[in-house]
């Protein structure tokens, strides 16, 4: 009779259980709504124990154009890194020269169901174990 009531309390948990701040968004990732500035504010990282979303002040900014060009800047609109920028099955992919040579960063990405908001984690060349996503805001 104990297992029952164990099963029965369990159960009822796992049924109210919700989970409103999932990590990744679900809406898939298309040029047409890439292109604009985002504003990096929140990051989900874990160092080793638990990940937590938290705040951002003075992130990094992206800036997508309709011809596939993108430049990353600091909070402050100074350029960092400049080039072009590719989609293929909800991947981001950046395309850039560093010390004179082509080099590339992958992000899994996804967006929130009015397209607002932008989450991307690594992919390419680096993973990240125990989780690391980056939430930014369309500006």
């Amino acid at each position: 009779m104990a297992i029952r009531f164990f099963v029965l309390i369990f159960s009822l948990f796992l049924m109210q259980c919700q989970n409103d701040d999932m990590p990744f968004d679900d809406t898939a990732v298309d040029d047409t709504s890439l292109v604009g500035e985002w504003l990096l504010y929140e990051s989900y990282i874990s160092p080793g124990g638990a990940a937590e979303w938290k705040d951002v002040e003075e992130g990094n900014r992206y800036f997508f154009d309709e011809f596939g060009n993108y430049e990353e800047t600091d909070f402050n609109i100074k350029i960092e890194r400049r080039g072009e920028y590719e989609i293929k099955e909800n991947e981001l992919y950046l395309y850039f020269l560093t010390e004179g040579k082509k080099d590339t960063l992958g992000y899994i990405a996804s967006f929130n169901e009015n397209k607002t908001r932008l989450t991307l984690s690594p992919s390419y060349p680096s993973i990240c174990i125990e989780g690391c996503l980056y939430r930014f805001m369309k500006e």
